[in-house]
């Protein structure tokens, strides 16, 4: 072996995003890319008899055992996403959802279910502000800047924003109108950010169900504290004192 088998989870996450890097650039890009793995110890073909190497191939052979992560001299592996999957989707409806929102240090992971269709044509997480109050808690809770983008603000304070669902065949805003979804791999996500110790679910219907349904909980339970609090939509009849009151706990978990 020229290489190592034995990660720790810092090397694993650098290593994911030399592969995901590799995977888009060009020759010479590649053969710099492939040197920058090899200092870190990894060889994929050579250890791994793997030609082509994609994030996907790579967290098989994390889930397979023949890569070992170390944490601390404790050798993990992270959790099997044993997903309660839905019925493959046949829809041509279905719409991409955003890319996770996190900084260096996250310590609390917020997910809700869907990007609104403005938040989607916008790119950014909740962006229809008239009918969600998400920043304006944020706000309450955090100091924010004058000039801080959406993703600053919310990154700054050690949070990472994501949904439940990767994509969804929706029309209109609404949960309920939701016929076929893909999952986002959460368990993956989770693992690449070990400073995470809390999950915010955001709303305590269907975001909190489409976890439930998707994810191992009971597993995730053994590691992460699961809190469920009341939506942020201005369509939850709470009031905003109640949601404010709430969301606190958000603060508390990054200020620990």
């Amino acid at each position: 072996m020229k290489g190592k088998k034995v990660f720790t989870q810092r090397e694993i996450k650098e290593i994911a995003t030399l592969i995901r890097q590799r995977c888009s650039a060009d020759r010479e890009g590649q053969k710099q890319i492939r040197a920058k793995m090899r200092r870190i110890g990894f060889y994929g073909q050579d250890d791994f008899g793997v030609f082509d190497m994609t994030e996907e191939k790579f967290y098989k052979l994390i889930e397979s055992g023949r890569i070992k992560v170390s944490d601390g001299g404790v050798t993990v592996t992270p959790s099997a996403q044993r997903a309660k999957r839905v019925a493959p989707v046949t829809s041509t409806q279905m719409k991409a959802g955003l890319e996770a929102w996190c900084g260096e240090e996250p310590y609390v992971l917020i997910l809700g279910t869907f990007p609104s269709e403005k938040s989607l044509a916008s790119q950014a997480y909740y962006q229809n502000k008239s009918r969600n109050s998400f920043y304006k808690i944020m706000e309450s809770l955090f100091k924010r800047r004058e000039g801080l983008s959406d993703k600053d603000f919310i990154t700054s304070n050690h949070i990472a924003l994501w949904d439940c669902m990767k994509e969804a065949d929706r029309e209109g805003n609404l949960d309920t109108n939701i016929k076929d979804y893909v999952p986002n791999e959460i368990e993956k996500f989770l693992f690449l950010h070990p400073t995470i110790t809390a999950i915010v679910l955001n709303g305590i219907g269907d975001t909190a169900k489409a976890f439930e349904k998707n994810f191992s909980v009971a597993e995730l339970k053994q590691r992460y504290r699961i809190i469920p609090l009341p939506s942020t939509s201005n369509a939850n009849a709470i009031s905003f004192e109640e949601k404010q009151k709430c969301w606190r706990v958000v603060k508390e978990i990054v200020e620990i």
